[in-house]
């Protein structure tokens, strides 16, 4: 675990009313003195370190006008504060994310050598912005800039615990340490300018974690509590699982993602963290943030809250992803039509469209199309080509969000996406297998029944009729009970495998009518030997 960074004695802090953005000059070229003539060229700075040299010179941040999505380290997603004190409100972690954007698109500028010095160095670069793009970027209403810079100085004072959590829940590493090691107020002229600097340690999670989670803009705007911005943030980077559910955290994790440290988390020197007070929780917090984030029109899904119980007490929280009904197109309309069009042609569904939007960037997908026709062309200059096109592109796809787009192993990739098609095929024979294997014991079963006496198939008609499911039978059954009504027979089946086993087994004794693995062996039988 890295050490709790010490900060040094802060320097004042003089706080500026709504800057005027017409009076803002751009910082002279060349600025790369030390942090403290970086105080006295116009900003009134807090230091954790006053020796630290800016790695490049500040300039004035372009804001892409089109930006509509954020790519946030799931260690930065799982950040929650170490005291109490420091909860996080909705502006802080709004501002804490608008940051993070800042050192992302600053970096866009830059090229792997300054990444590279982040690391080797421990350098932390200073990043400067008006405080209105900053304000813009988190999304704040409104013009009281002095609550601004209250949330700033109190970003400066927290410290976080970052984990990282696997697929499996389980904490992989974490660390303490502050978020911003610097941050100043421009003075004078540079009124209304902030710089800070971030951590080299949380720099490196921002810029190139291992994990990356895409989450849109326009949905956090949309989030009215520190608590739904936070589930937001949480469950929807498991959006494009194929089980459409969230890993299963211990109900003290959702806990403190959601809330921070708070009184419903107590520490058993024994037991560890105990969770107190839950039903309130969930009452006060948890529901209303689920209700906040369901409540978002772009998101094409629900959260389902699944509670997982040890005995009596709720252990684990759960969130299965639930499509909306009332969904009109999957596709995202704002992506171009073409992309969308060569998606398709790869095999994508409308549906994995609308998926693939909310859990990837346009521009991640955009890269990977473009990479996968580069791929598709050196193939078949090689007189090769690609078995799976949707699998080749998931495999770059996955290489892209995590930053290793330049560096792609393409043998690797073919093998996973013939694994993939393998498995797919696989799993598509499995389906028709028990599709035909349905249709078989179908069958079977109406003949067997119909060939009973009738005075046998009126008792067990008899005792159906007084089961709950036989209401079910009646929109099937205008013409009575007839080997064609398949949906009627399918009941009527069903109800005699839970609730009379033995008629069942009276009426189909052979293995083969009853078990899928027997009916896939004797299917083996029947074919001609050669």
């Amino acid at each position: 675990m890295a050490a709790l960074i010490h900060a040094l004695p802060s320097l004042t802090i003089h706080h500026v009313q709504e800057p005027d953005p017409d009076a803002i000059d751009a910082e002279p070229a060349g600025d790369t003195a030390n942090s403290r003539a970086i105080a006295e060229s116009g900003f009134d700075m807090r230091l954790r370190d006053e020796s630290q040299i800016p790695l490049f010179p500040t300039e004035d941040l372009i804001i892409p006008e089109a930006l509509r999505n954020m790519r946030k380290g799931v260690a930065a997603i799982h950040a929650t504060p170490t005291r109490a004190e420091h909860a996080q409100s909705l502006n802080n972690r709004r501002l804490l994310d608008a940051c993070i954007l800042i050192a992302q698109i600053d970096f866009r500028k830059r090229g792997k050598e300054a990444l590279a010095r982040v690391k080797s160095e421990r350098l932390a670069p200073v990043f400067e912005t008006r405080i209105t793009d900053l304000v813009r970027l988190a999304g704040i209403p409104g013009k009281n800039f002095q609550r601004v810079y209250d949330e700033l100085d109190s970003l400066f004072e927290m410290t976080l615990r970052w984990n990282i959590v696997g697929e499996d829940a389980q904490t992989e590493w974490e660390m303490k340490s502050h978020f911003l090691s610097s941050l100043g107020y421009g003075k004078g002229i540079k009124r209304g300018l902030i710089r800070f600097s971030l951590d080299p340690e949380i720099l490196q999670i921002v810029l190139e974690p291992s994990n990356w989670a895409t989450l849109s803009l326009q949905v956090m705007r949309g989030l009215g509590t520190a608590a739904s911005y936070a589930l937001y943030q949480n469950a929807w980077r498991y959006v494009n699982t194929d089980k459409k559910v969230t890993a299963a955290l211990p109900t003290a994790t959702w806990i403190e993602l959601l809330l921070g440290d708070s009184g419903y988390v107590e520490d058993d020197p024994k037991l560890g963290k105990r969770v107190v007070r839950y039903a309130d929780f969930k009452r006060r917090h948890l529901i209303d943030a689920i209700r906040r984030v369901n409540d978002i029109p772009a998101l094409g899904y629900t959260l389902e809250l699944k509670e997982l119980k040890s005995g009596t007490r709720v252990s684990k929280l759960q969130f299965a992803f639930v499509p909306k009904r009332s969904m009109s197109l999957g596709i995202p309309m704002t992506w171009p039509g073409d992309v969308v069009n060569a998606l398709e042609s790869l095999g994508f569904a409308p549906a994995e469209i609308g998926d693939l939007s909310q859990a990837r960037s346009f521009e991640e997908v955009a890269e990977t199309l473009v990479k996968l026709k580069q791929a598709e062309d050196r193939m078949r200059a090689q007189g090769r080509h690609i078995s799976s096109k949707k699998a080749y592109f998931n495999g770059i796809l996955a290489n892209v969000s995590t930053g290793k787009g330049d560096d792609l192993d393409h043998a690797k990739i073919e093998a996973e996406a013939r694994s993939q098609e393998a498995q797919r095929a696989s799993a598509a024979r499995q389906e028709r297998l028990k599709e035909e294997f349905a249709r078989h014991g179908s069958a079977r079963f109406a003949e067997e029944f119909f060939g009973l006496p009738e005075d046998r198939r009126e008792e067990i008609l008899e005792a159906f009729s007084g089961a709950d499911e036989s209401r079910l039978t009646q929109p099937f059954l205008s013409h009575g009970w007839t080997p064609k009504n398949a949906a009627a027979l399918a009941i009527l089946r069903g109800w005699m495998r839970r609730e009379r086993p033995e008629m069942l087994d009276e009426l189909l004794p052979l293995p083969e009518d009853r078990s899928f693995e027997a009916w896939l062996a004797w299917r083996l039988d029947q074919q001609p030997q050669s």
